[in-house]
C-alpha cells in the first residue's frame, strides 16, 4: 500500500510528536535552563540541529549524561525551542509576560553553557552565547549603563514581546535551527507592523537591535530593526536612548542628530508645501466652477426673454450672483 500524498500524513506526524513531546515518554535527552529540566528525545532534536548532535557524540559530559545545559537562555525560551522542534511551531501566547532582564551574567553563561564546541563545524556558534541571553541581559546592561533598569519600555508589552522573539531568534542561530529563525522574525515584523508609533517599546529598540547585530545568522532581522529604528529615530534622538549605545561613537552620533535635524526641516517644508498646493488646487477648483456656471449663465442670456418664475411677470433683467456665480433674475432672483 502506498504513503498519502497530500497532508494527512505530516499532520498526523506532527500530531504523534506533539502528543510524545506533552508525555516525555521514551525520552533520552534532557534540557536543562535554570533548574528547570525538559525532557526530549534525540530522534527529534538531533536531526533538526547539528550543534545539539554534535554536543550528544562528543565524548564529553553532555553525551554521558545525556543533559545539555540551556543556563544562557530563559526558560520560557527553552521551552518554545523545544515546542518548535516538535511542532514547527511556538506558542506566542502571554510572550510579552516573560522576564524582561534576567539577572544572569553575560560573561558567565559563556562559560557555563556548553554545546559540542569541540566540533569544528559547532564552534563559530559559539560566539553567539552572549546573544542568546543577550536579548535577556545585553540589551538591559548596553542600554542602562548603571541607569535605572525598571524603565517604561522595559515594561512595555510590544518591547517584551519583540525581545522574547529576538530571544528565539538568537536560540534558532545558536543551535543552528534556521527555521525558528525565520519564524522569529516573521513574527517580529508582524509585531512592529501593528504597534503604535507613540508608546514606550520605541525607546527600547537600540538595545535590541545591538543584540541582533551579534547574532552570526540573524537572516535579515538587523534590516527590520534597522527600519523600525530609522522610522522612529526622532523619538529616539530626543529621548537620548543612542547617548550610551555602543552602536554609535560620538562623532556618528552627532552627526546623525544634524542628517535627522536637517531631515524634519525638509519634512516640515515639504508639508507646508503640500498645504500650499492643496489651498491653490481648493482656490482653482472653485474658480474653475464658477467660470463654468458663467458661459452657461451667457448662453442663457442670449436665448431667455423672461423669468422662469411662473409667478414673475417683469421684465427679464438679470445679474450674476457673486456667491455663486449663477445667472439671476434681478425681480425675484430665481436661478438661471
Amino acid at each position: 500500500m502506498s504513503p498519502p500524498t497530500d497532508g494527512s500524513s505530516s499532520q498526523a506526524s506532527g500530531s504523534v510528536l506533539a502528543q510524545l513531546m506533552a508525555s516525555e515518554e521514551y525520552s533520552d535527552l534532557r534540557f536543562s535552563c535554570r533548574g528547570q529540566v525538559l525532557k526530549v528525545h534525540k530522534a527529534v532534536v538531533c536531526p533538526q540541529s547539528s550543534v545539539i548532535q554534535a554536543a550528544v557524540k562528543s565524548g564529553f559530559k553532555e553525551s554521558e549524561d545525556n543533559v545539555l545545559n540551556m543556563d544562557a537562555f530563559t526558560p520560557g525560551s527553552a521551552r518554545r525551542f523545544v515546542q518548535f522542534l516538535y511542532t514547527k511551531d511556538y506558542n506566542a501566547i502571554n510572550i510579552a509576560d516573560e522576564e524582561a532582564h534576567p539577572v544572569i551574567n553575560v560573561n558567565a553563561d559563556q562559560k557555563t553553557t556548553t554545546h559540542g564546541d569541540a566540533n569544528a563545524d559547532e564552534s563559530a556558534t559559539t560566539t553567539n552565547d552572549a546573544t542568546s541571553t543577550g536579548t535577556s541581559t545585553a540589551t538591559v546592561e548596553h542600554a542602562s549603563k548603571g541607569k535605572e533598569i525598571d524603565r517604561p519600555e522595559l515594561q512595555d508589552p510590544v518591547f517584551r514581546t519583540i525581545l522574547a522573539h529576538t530571544r528565539m531568534n538568537a536560540m534558532g542561530d545558536y543551535y543552528n535551527v534556521p527555521e525558528l529563525v525565520k519564524l522569529a522574525n516573521t513574527r517580529i515584523n508582524a509585531t512592529l507592523s501593528d504597534a503604535c508609533p507613540d508608546a514606550p517599546w520605541v525607546l527600547g529598540l537600540p538595545a535590541i537591535a545591538e543584540v541582533a547585530l551579534e547574532i552570526v545568522n540573524n537572516e535579515g532581522l538587523s534590516e527590520l530593526l534597522t527600519n523600525a529604528v530609522a522610522e522612529n529615530i526622532g523619538t529616539i534622538l530626543a529621548m537620548g536612548t543612542l547617548e550610551n549605545s555602543p552602536l554609535m561613537t560620538p562623532f556618528c552620533l552627532e552627526v546623525l542628530k544634524k542628517c535627522n535635524a536637517t531631515s524634519q526641516a525638509l519634512s516640515e517644508t515639504l508639508s507646508y508645501k503640500i498645504r500650499t498646493l492643496n489651498e491653490v488646487n481648493t482656490k482653482y477648483q472653485k474658480a474653475a466652477d464658477q467660470a463654468l456656471q458663467q458661459k452657461t449663465a451667457m448662453r442663457t442670456v442670449s436665448s431667455v426673454n423672461r423669468c422662469r418664475s411662473v409667478g414673475c411677470k417683469a421684465r427679464f433683467e438679470c445679474f450674476f450672483d457673486e456667491s455663486s456665480g449663477r445667472l439671476r433674475c434681478q425681480i425675484c432672483k430665481a436661478k438661471h
